[in-house]
């Protein structure tokens, strides 16, 4: 075959290797857009190892409260360690008995660790003394594990609950209840930021359900994994 009957095949082959080129490109940025990149290849609001299973959002407000044993504890003595906050109140009769049971499994597992805590502030400073919190810290082995109970200044609380771990807290109308308040847990890496994953639809979340609730069962396996992730890297 001459070069001159080669150039019509040559032209052909190049257009086809264009037009195949071109839409290679294009699903490429499509599947970028779509965020279907495996997180681990993507470097936005990622630590080296960390971050290939959890965002890090924004870092825990300065806090200064009291413990069940009278002990000033403020978010810097926490730097260091990974720890899970709720927010509770011991009087509480509805949700908070199995946010406590569920944070003393979670606690079992991780205690082996020395660098995790747990952290479990109350919204009812008025009645929650350091007493009242060891009492209660009791009924759960806290003693036994690393289990921070805190009280102190109501508004400081309420706003690190909400602009903190965006968590919703407030007075109920109800005397029955008197609080009110999400059963979240809520995920702190060791430099201070809130970290958590993807839920099944690919969207990030913010927290964990600290409880079974609308026939969805409470998120313990999932904290416990990634408090593992943080803990070890």
């Amino acid at each position: 075959m001459s070069k001159k009957s080669d150039t019509p095949y040559y032209i052909g082959l190049g257009i086809i290797i264009l037009i195949f080129g071109y839409f290679a490109v294009t699903n490429v940025i499509d599947y970028i857009q779509a965020d279907k990149v495996v997180d681990s290849n993507r470097s936005e609001d990622r630590d080296p190892v960390a971050d290939k299973f959890l965002k890090k959002f924004n870092q825990v407000p300065d806090f200064q409260f009291i413990n069940q044993d009278g002990d000033t504890v403020t978010n810097k003595d926490l730097l260091g360690k990974v720890y899970i906050v709720d927010f509770f109140f011991t009087t509480c009769p509805t949700i908070c008995t199995p946010m406590s049971r569920n944070m003393s499994q979670i606690n079992e597992k991780l205690s082996k660790y020395e660098d995790y805590t747990a952290v479990s502030i109350s919204i009812d400073p008025d009645n929650d003394t350091p007493a009242v919190l060891k009492e209660y810290a009791s009924r759960y082995d806290a003693q036994t594990t690393d289990w921070q109970f805190l009280t102190g200044d109501k508004q400081e609380t309420y706003k690190l609950a909400k602009e903190g771990f965006n968590a919703y807290v407030g007075e109920s109308d109800n005397p029955a209840v008197r609080f009110e308040h999400s059963g979240n847990f809520a995920l702190v890496d060791r430099d201070g930021y809130i970290r958590s994953r993807k839920d099944a639809y690919g969207n990030w979340t913010y927290v964990y359900s600290g409880i079974s609730e609308n026939d969805l069962p409470a998120q313990l396996e999932e904290i416990m994994e990634d408090a593992e992730t943080l803990l070890n890297n």
